[in-house]
C-alpha cells in the first residue's frame, strides 16, 4: 500500500468520528461563506442605495446623519443661495405605520418627495419602469419600488392604504436594488398632511452641485453658512458606509472563526485518539525503515484532507445557507466571491494542519522497540 493510500485508509478507520469531525469543520466554514456573504451583499446593496438615493450632497439636521430630525425648510432658501449650488430637493421621511394593501401588512418608511425637484436633482431612485412618476398636481398618489410592488401583488391602478389614506399607485420603479427597490414615495405635501407634521417640516435636501468635482467645497460653504446642519458628499457618506460594513465583516469573520476553532480542536482530539489507537502500527512502520519525519507528515496530512474535505462541505453548506436566505428576501444576492471561498479555503485547511501538530509530534516521537510491545 502506498503513503497516500495508508493516509486514506487511516482517516476511514473510524468513519462516524471523522465524520463528527468533518461537521465541526463543516459548520464552522458553512458560518464564515454564509454571515461573510451576507454581510458582503448588504454592503453592496447599501452603497448602491447611496449611489441612487443621494444628490451630489444630502444635507440633515447637524448630528443627525440619518435623518430622524427634522428641519424648517427656510434652509433650503439658503442652501439655494450658495455658490456652486444648481438645484435643491427636499425629502420627507414618514415615520414607520403599517401599510396594508390585502395582501398583508408591512412596516416600512416612504418618503415625501417634491416631483418637480426630483426631476431637476434627477436620482436613479425615480426611474420609472411602469407608470409614470409623481406630478406636481397629484394629491393620494404613489409610486412603489418593484420589490415591494412584487412583494404585494400590486400594479399600476392598485390601491394602497396610508395612514387611513387611500392611494392609488401611478409608477412602478425598478433600481435593481434590494434595498431601493421597496421603497415608496408620495407628494411632500401629502406626507406632511397624514403624518400631521408641519407644513414646512423636511428631514433631508438632497442638493445638486452646477460643476462635477466641486462637491466637497459646496459642502463645506454650506456648513460653514447655514446653522445647525450637517452636509455630505455622497463619496463622504459611502465611505461612512463601507467602514461601518467593513467593521461588520470583521464582526462576521469572528464570531465564525470561533466555530470553526471548535470544529479544529475536533480534528486534534480525533487525530489524537487516532494516534494512540494506532502507536504499535506506527511503531512497526518505523521498524521498517520509517523517519520522524514521514511519520510527522502522514499524519499532518491527515489533518489537511480534513480540513480541505470540511472546507469543501462548509462552502456548499454555506451557499445553500445564502439561497435559502434570498429566497425570503426577494432580490436580495450574498456576495460569495472567490476571494471568500479561497479565505475559508485556506482556514479551513490551516485548521487541519494545525489540529495536526501535537498528535504528529507525539506519533513521531513514539519508540518502536516500546511501540511493538504496546497491546
Amino acid at each position: 500500500m502506498n503513503f497516500l493510500g495508508i493516509v486514506y485508509k487511516n482517516i476511514l478507520r473510524r468513519k462516524a468520528r471523522t465524520f463528527l469531525s468533518l461537521l465541526g469543520i463543516m459548520i464552522g466554514v458553512a458560518a464564515i461563506v454564509t454571515l461573510v456573504g451576507i454581510s458582503n451583499g448588504l454592503r453592496s446593496n447599501a452603497l448602491d442605495v447611496m449611489s441612487t438615493l443621494t444628490g451630489d450632497i444630502t444635507v440633515t439636521k447637524s448630528g443627525n446623519i440619518l435623518a430622524t430630525e427634522t428641519m424648517d425648510e427656510s434652509v433650503m432658501d439658503k442652501i439655494k443661495d450658495i455658490k456652486g449650488v444648481k438645484y435643491v430637493a427636499p425629502v420627507v421621511i414618514i415615520p414607520e405605520k403599517e401599510i396594508e394593501t390585502g395582501k398583508g401588512i408591512g412596516s416600512f418608511e416612504v418618503y415625501g418627495i417634491d416631483p418637480v425637484a426630483e426631476k431637476l436633482i434627477g436620482t436613479a431612485a425615480t426611474e420609472i419602469k411602469e407608470g409614470r412618476a409623481l406630478e406636481a398636481n397629484d394629491r393620494y398618489k404613489m409610486i412603489v419600488g418593484s420589490a415591494y410592488a412584487k412583494m404585494k401583488n400590486l400594479k399600476v391602478g392598485s390601491k394602497v392604504t396610508f395612514y387611513d389614506k387611500q392611494f392609488e399607485i401611478v409608477g412602478i420603479t425598478e433600481t435593481g436594488n434590494y434595498i431601493m427597490d421597496q421603497m415608496r414615495a408620495i407628494p411632500i405635501d401629502v406626507a406632511r398632511e397624514v403624518a400631521r407634521l408641519d407644513p414646512r417640516t423636511i428631514h433631508m435636501v438632497r442638493v445638486k452641485v452646477e460643476k462635477p468635482g466641486t462637491e466637497k467645497e459646496v459642502a463645506l460653504r454650506i456648513n460653514l453658512i447655514v446653522p445647525n446642519v450637517e452636509a455630505t458628499t455622497s463619496s463622504e457618506q459611502t465611505e461612512q458606509i463601507s467602514n461601518f460594513m467593513d467593521t461588520i465583516r470583521t464582526m462576521t469573520w469572528a464570531i465564525s472563526a470561533v466555530a470553526a476553532i471548535v470544529g479544529g480542536i475536533g480534528i486534534m482530539n480525533t487525530m489524537l485518539m487516532s494516534v494512540i489507537e494506532r502507536t504499535k502500527e506506527i511503531g512497526i512502520f518505523k521498524a521498517v525503515g520509517w523517519s520522524n519525519t514521514d511519520t510527522l507528515k502522514m499524519i499532518l496530512l491527515e489533518g489537511f484532507l480534513l480540513g480541505f474535505f470540511g472546507g469543501i462541505l462548509g462552502v456548499i453548506g454555506g451557499k445553500l445557507a445564502t439561497m435559502i436566505f434570498a429566497s425570503l428576501l426577494a432580490q436580495f444576492q450574498a456576495d460569495i466571491t472567490l476571494t471568500l471561498v479561497g479565505e475559508a479555503m485556506l482556514f479551513a485547511v490551516s485548521l487541519g494542519v494545525i489540529g495536526g501538530i501535537y498528535p504528529a509530534y507525539r506519533a513521531a516521537s513514539i519508540d518502536p522497540i516500546e511501540a511493538l510491545r504496546n497491546e
